[in-house]
């Protein structure tokens, strides 16, 4: 579905109710409050695509199932262009208020779930996927391929000019006396 067809998704809203009610929410979420993944790329479009269904998951607490889309701009760490990547995290989180502690059996759990904490009353759906996103970010972002980055950066990156030179002795190395 195109992005002009989807309507704003509500700002703040309670997860027990919504997963009470089994809502299904699917459309944008702006990113203006996502200050975090903000600062962790060059510039990303303004709207999140994003689809949910909350129902209830473990312990009873509210569960989010579903799938965030962003389309992002970062710098290839091989090339030090920027360069796009989408964002597509799968989003399987519960959702528990910060006051409740898990139950101990919790610790054990093999596949134990992620939990996402709020203050009880409403959440920022915003937060949400902005914590999802910033997941799914790669750890050393670069092109697939080190044909789509810039040759003439890569080459001289491998070149002597490229490197940390190593001082002469000859130099104004305060440090070339220490040698002799």
């Amino acid at each position: 579905m195109p992005k002009s067809d989807l309507e704003l998704l509500p700002i703040r809203f309670d997860p027990q109710n919504f997963a009470d009610h089994s809502t299904e929410l699917h459309g944008l979420v702006a990113v203006k409050a996502m200050t975090r993944l903000q600062e962790n790329v060059i510039s990303l479009e303004s709207m999140v695509t994003v689809k949910l269904q909350f129902s209830r998951g473990l312990y009873g607490y509210p569960l989010a199932i579903g799938k965030a889309h962003a389309e992002v701009s970062t710098q290839c760490e091989r090339c030090l262009d920027e360069m796009q990547i989408s964002l597509d995290p799968d989003i399987n989180i519960l959702i528990k208020p910060e006051s409740e502690s898990l139950p101990e059996e919790s610790e054990g759990l093999e596949n134990s779930p992620d939990f996402h904490e709020y203050d009880g009353k409403s959440l920022a759906l915003s937060d949400l996927i902005e914590e999802e996103l910033l997941l799914s970010l790669p750890l050393v972002p670069k092109h697939e391929d080190i044909s789509l980055c810039n040759q003439d950066m890569v080459a001289w990156l491998a070149s002597d000019e490229g490197q940390n030179e190593i001082p002469d002795e000859k130099s104004d190395n305060p440090f070339a006396i220490l040698k002799r």
